[in-house]
């Protein structure tokens, strides 16, 4: 009987594979998979899709438990570079180290490799900060986005063949990256191979995002809301919705960070929110690319408070966004760390 082999990849668009003609079989991820598969018969190869598109290694800290442990990968592939590029680095740091960690608790045999894809403006600065947590953590390391570059520079592809909206690959494109992955594996002599890194006792920084996870929406649903049972975008499987103005909830917690996973689309709306009877703030779960892809996302509201029990309070507001063609609001889950 073959031994099972997961992979699993955990990241954004480009591992999603958006811009490939068919993300499940000209992607770097798809591509890889069945590289595996054919070079390890004797092993049944399995690759699990945990990317989610225009998201970061901070949602990625908290939904990493629920999105990619779960399934016992025994190959990780880590590549939220890109998608980092608006966060300070203290809290990229804390968010990178928070997935490595948990995987390290959990799988402590699991091989964590990093992915540094590219875009038209060869983002490095994300990359730097990766890397301080890869050097921690003795961790290996793909610049599949340097392999592109290589390729353009000697005039294999031209940046318009393979960035064609400047951030997807082609895939041609998802070729190169794919063809630098299995360089990297090929130095393995089998799918199981002991990591490398140790789990140092003391974290990179303070107050990694370790103790981070989703507390579902549908524990808190009160009147003004309903328990839907259709998904996040596929992305989890339900949500608390409420599309009326002036529908209230509020959430008891522990911890030190919160934030709010939801759905994105074209009819998002507006919420106030304020946390332990503080100054209200506004929010929209609306946004510039709502209009053309509804998708699941998340917003920090804080994420140095102190240790201790806290309450957020949230309201949905008459007001949206000009664009926006109503006032709904579709949460999936809260984001708690302590």
């Amino acid at each position: 009987m073959n031994q099972s082999f997961v992979i699993g990849y955990f990241g954004g668009s480009i591992t999603e594979g958006a811009g490939a003609s068919d993300p499940e079989k000209t992607s770097w991820r798809a591509l890889t998979t069945a590289w595996l598969a054919q070079r390890f018969p004797e092993f049944t190869v399995t690759g699990v899709n945990a990317a989610i598109g225009g998201t970061g290694s901070d949602l990625g800290a908290f939904r990493c438990s629920h999105d990619l442990l779960v399934h016992r990968p025994d190959l990780v592939f880590v590549e939220f570079a890109v998608n980092d590029k608006d966060g300070a680095r203290e809290w990229i740091l804390r968010s990178l180290e928070g997935v490595v960690r948990q995987i390290r608790i959990v799988l402590p045999r699991s091989e964590i490799v990093l992915v540094y894809t590219t875009t038209k403006d060869k983002p490095s600065r994300e990359a730097q900060i990766h890397q301080e947590v890869a050097d921690y953590y003795c961790l290996p390391v793909i610049d599949v986005g340097k392999a592109l570059w290589q390729a353009i520079g000697s005039g294999v592809l031209t940046v318009e063949q393979a960035l064609p909206d400047g951030v997807h690959p082609s895939d041609a494109g998802y070729a190169v990256y794919a063809q630098q992955v299995r360089r990297f594996l090929q130095t393995r002599s089998a799918p199981f191979v002991a990591p490398s890194a140790v789990m140092p006792s003391k974290p990179l920084v303070a107050n990694p995002l370790v103790e981070a996870g989703l507390i579902d929406a549908w524990e808190w649903a009160g009147e003004g809301w309903t328990k839907d049972p259709a998904d996040l975008a596929g992305r989890y499987p339900h949500r608390l919705c409420a599309d009326g103005p002036g529908s209230e909830l509020i959430v008891v917690f522990q911890g030190r960070v919160i934030g709010l996973y939801w759905l994105v689309a074209p009819d998002s709306g507006d919420i106030e929110w304020s946390l332990d009877a503080g100054l209200p703030q506004t929010l929209s779960s609306f946004d510039q690319y709502a209009l053309h892809f509804t998708r699941a996302h998340c917003r920090i509201l804080a994420s140095d408070l102190p240790d201790g029990t806290h309450t957020l309070h949230l309201k949905v507001l008459a007001t949206r966004q000009h664009d926006s063609t109503g006032h709904a609001l579709r949460l999936g889950a809260f984001l708690v760390s302590r």
